[in-house]
């Protein structure tokens, strides 16, 4: 099959997780040459990443429109356009908003409902062109692929007339991660990590009211913070929250700078209220790493044996885990253990196997809708 990625509403030339998911997927899915892949994307093919060099893919690069409205609009004309153009077989819409016109298969991806869970946390235009543009994507598709059964239950909650197109497949690290990890403790320094821009749904708030309490009561620790925090939120929560602490803000890092940090750390801090999947728990696990994560449905799903866990938007909980990992070497020896096992279940050769099998399925069942007409 020649297949068609719509990758036109991510930024261009600027990772973002669903960017960061597409790449690492379509690598794997060049690795086993099933299949010819055209890229529409508006990142310039020169700053694509060097695993997508391969005459498998057709690049095609279009500029790049910031507005979502008027970004999904030119998909309804360009995609087809492209469809055949390039005789493609189907369309694979990595992000959950896309093209919803022609008769072809169509596989698109929800990484997470935010939207309809936590709708007070955004902007009402962004929920708008939520609300119209999902259903008219979903309706269109062929198959939803979920990241998690969590974002599988969800779709069946918000949007049950589409419950019977959905299939889960998970993702896995997309950090470079070293030869032979361990949980040898002597390697490990004494800091936690907390990996993430900070949005409404990460639990900074309560990260901050963790990390004062530890500090008021004499048992200060040092907690590095990765991502962005554009609105500052670390101050206005420090300034609200008696006793309030901020991590150490360390901004964006290159991938070999984060798996050095995942690698010295004692914990990741994960207090999240909702995810989709939840990426920093796998990548902080592959690393032997320990997760303390917030007890929701998709962080046990995904986080497993090789976590603490704790009632959301309990800072004394989280406080007293994190002390824990920093000064239990037995602690933290036997949850390295167990959070390098159950990073095993993710990865993205198995994602990639399962994504080529919903493809192959669309395309028996194409072949059989032709004959049928014939």
């Amino acid at each position: 099959m020649k297949i068609l990625i719509n990758h036109l509403l991510e930024p261009a030339n600027r990772i973002s997780g669903i960017s960061k998911y597409l790449f690492s997927l379509l690598a794997e899915l060049l690795k086993s040459e099933q299949h010819q892949y055209v890229l529409l994307t508006s990142w310039s093919e020169e700053c694509l990443p060097v695993a997508l060099r391969n005459p498998g893919l057709t690049v095609v690069s279009v500029p790049y429109i910031e507005s979502t409205p008027r970004n999904l609009l030119r998909q309804l004309w360009l995609v087809p356009q492209q469809m055949k153009q390039h005789q493609a077989d189907a369309e694979f819409n990595c992000n959950p908003l896309g093209g919803f016109i022609g008769s072809w298969p169509r596989v698109t991806v929800t990484h997470d409902l935010y939207f309809n869970v936590s709708p007070a946390s955004y902007k009402r235009h962004h929920r708008l062109w939520w609300q119209l543009f999902y259903p008219l994507t979903c309706r269109s598709a062929s198959k939803i692929i979920c990241v998690s059964q969590n974002t599988c239950n969800d779709v069946a909650r918000y949007y049950p007339q589409f419950a019977d197109k959905t299939v889960v497949i998970g993702e896995g690290p997309c950090l470079p991660i070293p030869e032979n990890i361990d949980s040898d403790v002597q390697k490990r320094q004494s800091f936690g990590l907390f990996v993430a821009n900070v949005s409404p749904n990460k639990g900074a708030d309560t990260l901050v009211r963790a990390l004062g309490l530890l500090r008021h009561s004499g048992r200060s620790i040092e907690v590095k913070h990765v991502g962005a925090d554009t609105q500052g939120n670390f101050a206005r929560f420090v300034a609200a929250i008696p006793h309030g602490a901020a991590p150490v803000s360390l901004g964006y890092l290159s991938d070999g700078q984060l798996s050095e940090l995942y690698s010295r750390a004692r914990f990741l801090a994960f207090p999240s209220r909702y995810e989709g999947f939840g990426l920093p728990v796998v990548e902080a696990q592959a690393h032997g790493t320990p997760v303390i994560a917030a007890d929701i449905p998709v962080l046990r799903e995904v986080a497993g044996d090789g976590a603490l866990f704790f009632a959301p938007e309990d800072g004394a909980a989280l406080a007293e885990h994190m002390y824990a990992l920093l000064h239990d070497d037995a602690l933290f020896s036997a949850l390295s253990v167990k959070a390098l096992q159950n990073q095993q279940r993710f990865n993205w050769p198995k994602a990639a196997r399962q994504t080529e099998q919903v493809f192959e399925q669309l395309g028996c069942d194409s072949l059989a809708a032709q004959s049928q007409l014939n």
